[in-house]
């Protein structure tokens, strides 16, 4: 998270590289890069002539080194993005004369999505000398809700711990759904602290029936209560995503786990959580020991399986959800 923030410093502050390689599985953060380096970049006047957009699905290598040796129109620079470079396989090698040797005036930015580079080819090589390679892997729950806490400054929105882990427990890594509601959030923002309430009323979350009460709940081992949530949660399975429920829980247990394992420093920063909930951390710890916390990973996995139709003989996601707690409540 901080890398990114650097990058983005950067590009604001015009230190900007000739080359860059994007490279992962965030989307969001690669289309943010791009949309800053045409912002710094593009007059917008001049988009249609010094922004160049190739897509490796339908343009060829051949047509990519042809832009990129070209001269701006109208600008000092002109920005090439190709997107889903990934799909050129094997022709993305071709670039590797063209970034030994590559042309001032021509910002080139490859965007290279779900899929690794090869680190012994001799691109990877030119691209580590020759360019910014910035590698952009799967967040964590703890790098999300940082998050969301400095888009949320920059909107001036006031939140505090709860709210934002509402947000972020119910919406999941899906940042492009998180930045749209934190936007719609500062719409009725008066400058003051947002409340759960203010989050209920305006983008849909139930301050009571949530990814993040069911976990709390459970941690508590009040079962009558998690029923309850989950029969509330799952009346309409439009509204809730049973994966990311279980996504949700995965990463609750996983941590109790750490926090059984010898050597490991109980605190909030290695649990990647805010301090404000160590305490829902410590007594589900105390109430689920570290192999029942093992046994609990397995059922969850097991219930994401036959929500994705394996081995299921259910079809309704509220009765394999309440079925997992009756399981996690005889364990």
């Amino acid at each position: 998270m901080k890398e990114i923030q650097s990058i983005l410093r950067s590009i604001s502050e015009g230190n900007i590289e000739n080359n860059y390689f994007l490279v992962g599985s965030q989307l969001y953060f690669i289309n943010l890069i791009c949309k800053k380096l045409e912002e710094k970049l593009i007059d917008r006047n001049n988009r249609e002539f010094d922004l160049r957009l190739l897509y490796g699905k339908e343009t060829s290598i051949t047509e990519i080194l042809e832009t990129v040796k070209s001269y701006p129109m109208f600008g000092q620079k002109q920005l090439v993005i190709v997107k889903d470079a990934q799909y050129l396989n094997k022709d993305i090698e071709l670039l590797t004369p063209y970034l030994e040797n590559y042309l001032s005036q021509t910002i080139l930015v490859v965007c290279y999505v779900n899929k690794r580079l090869d680190t012994r080819s001799k691109l990877f090589k030119s691209i580590k000398k020759y360019s910014k390679l910035i590698e952009l892997e799967t967040l964590y729950e703890s790098d999300v809700y940082k998050w969301i806490g400095l888009e949320a400054k920059k909107l001036n929105l006031k939140l505090d711990p709860k709210s934002i882990m509402l947000i972020s427990s119910n919406i999941g890594l899906n940042l492009e759904l998180i930045e749209k509601a934190l936007e719609k959030l500062s719409l009725y923002s008066d400058g003051n602290l947002i409340t759960i309430n203010e989050i209920e009323k305006y983008i849909g979350f139930s301050k009571e029936y949530n990814n993040f009460e069911l976990q709390k709940s459970i941690g508590e081992k009040k079962f009558d209560k998690s029923i309850f949530i989950i029969n509330q949660m799952f009346q309409n399975s439009n509204k809730n995503s049973i994966q990311l429920t279980l996504s949700v829980l995965h990463n609750f247990f996983r941590k109790l786990i750490l926090m059984h394992s010898k050597n490991f420093r109980i605190n909030p920063n290695n649990l990647g959580i805010h301090p404000y909930f160590l305490k829902d951390y410590q007594t589900a710890a105390n109430n689920f020991s570290i192999e029942k916390s093992i046994k609990i990973i397995h059922l969850l996995s097991q219930t994401d399986l036959k929500s994705k139709g394996v081995n299921k003989s259910r079809i309704n996601e509220k009765e394999l959800m309440l079925d997992l707690l009756i399981d996690i409540n005889i364990i």
